[in-house]
């Protein structure tokens, strides 16, 4: 679509110059009717190339006049207008040898003028080469013969000449008049566009910085309260002697805390609907290795090509690395002296999916019974998101395939 189809002009501005167009083709049309009627009058008595082209045109005029007056639609009537002035003209200007022609100039270009203002460039360029052609024709067929032929004017002649010129003159006035006074209008209303739009922009921009403040208070309330309940949880585990309770105490402190880490990201980040994946999942796993029991370091290296993705793909990913990451320091690092963890996060293809290859180089305890439930949750998760997974536990380590759907890059591309 170009930048033209793109720009919408206003109704009243269409309606201003739709009746302008009516006010046009009634005015010209009386202009037309006294004019054409005081020149066949006066060259009545005057040669048949004189009388003759006043007395079509005064029909012409009068005709139009009605058809203005009883359908409100000035379109008939400025082709009318507009081709029966360039073709008489051209005709009168071609054959009539005995004739000034001045006023048929000036006729023609009332003519092109009006196809061009009332009708459409196109119509004007094709009158306007019609025109062009006429005058190349004249110029080289019939001048010489108009010079030999033409005769000395009379007083009535030359008055109604006289008479003719102010007529073409005056219309060709009047439309440049016309031209300029719409012009003037839809400048006007084009700057009373630009102001209204100018105090719509104010508004907006006062209300988005409402609403910006608002959802980062949300953002900074929600975190407090996730907060709150991760100090709560603490508390609690304080009070439980058993090793495994406080161990799963601590798996949902982390989970909160995933959760709590991102809406603390998204009150600090000025974009409130996207965080970069990759200082997240950073952030993220060096608490998560703070807050473990792992007494040995442990070296992590994350890789993106993504960028910053949204809070329906955010949560569940960072929940899934969450669970990956305890996952290993739990079962993956005992025998180990040198423990690392390495996360790359790329895009697969161009439908809005995502490819998570997690890597530890530690061994994986062998399930016995039941999966646990950080395990279900691993699945649930990538369930969640249409995806699905791939293990491979080799010797040197072990790798998740994981690939999933990115919920806010498909409604994008949708």
């Amino acid at each position: 679509m170009s930048a033209t189809e793109l720009i919408s002009i206003p109704d009243e501005v269409k309606n201003y110059f739709e009746e302008l167009k009516v006010k046009l083709a009634f005015r010209v049309s009386i202009l037309f009717v006294f004019v054409f009627l005081i020149l066949a009058c006066a060259y009545f008595f005057d040669t048949r190339e004189n009388f003759l082209p006043m007395l079509f045109g005064l029909v012409i005029s009068g005709m139009c006049l009605v058809i203005v007056w009883l359908t409100r639609n000035p379109a008939l009537v400025f082709y009318i207008y507009s081709i029966s002035g360039v073709m008489i003209s051209s005709y009168v200007l071609i054959e009539f040898h005995n004739t000034i022609h001045l006023t048929d100039l000036l006729w023609m270009l009332a003519a092109i003028s009006l196809a061009f203002f009332c009708i459409g460039r196109v119509f004007g360029f094709v009158l306007l080469f019609v025109s062009l052609v006429s005058l190349a024709i004249f110029v080289f067929y019939s001048l010489n013969i108009h010079i030999e032929e033409l005769q000395i004017r009379t007083v009535s002649q030359k008055v109604s000449l006289v008479i003719e010129l102010i007529a073409g003159f005056s219309l060709n006035y009047y439309l440049v008049y016309l031209y300029l006074d719409l012009n003037h209008y839809s400048e006007r209303k084009l700057i009373e566009a630009v102001e209204r739009l100018k105090e719509q922009n104010v508004k907006i921009s006062l209300q988005n910085d409402e609403k910006t403040t608002l959802v980062k208070e949300i953002h900074h309330r929600v975190k407090n309260n996730l907060q709150i309940v991760v100090s709560l949880l603490r508390m609690q585990s304080q009070e439980v002697d058993n090793p495994e309770f406080r161990t799963l105490f601590q798996e949902s402190i982390n989970r909160i805390m995933a959760m709590s880490l991102i809406h603390q990201k998204l009150y600090q980040n000025d974009n409130l609907s996207q965080i970069r994946i990759g200082d997240y999942l950073n952030e993220l796993i060096n608490e998560i290795i703070n807050l473990s029991a792992n007494e040995q370091g442990v070296r992590y290296e994350v890789k993106t090509g993504v960028g910053k993705i949204g809070l329906k793909t955010l949560i569940p990913v960072g929940l899934l690395i969450n669970e990956l990451v305890s996952n290993s320091l739990k079962h993956a690092f005992e025998d180990l002296s040198t423990a690392c963890i390495q996360i790359d996060i790329q895009r697969e293809g161009d439908d809005g999916w995502l490819r998570i290859t997690y890597f530890d180089n530690g061994t994986w305890k062998p399930q016995v019974g039941p999966s646990s439930f950080g395990l279900v949750l691993i699945d649930t998760l990538i369930e969640q998101l249409d995806g699905s997974k791939e293990v491979r536990m080799e010797p040197h380590g072990t790798t998740y395939v994981i690939l999933v759907q990115n919920p806010d890059e498909r409604d994008v591309l949708a």
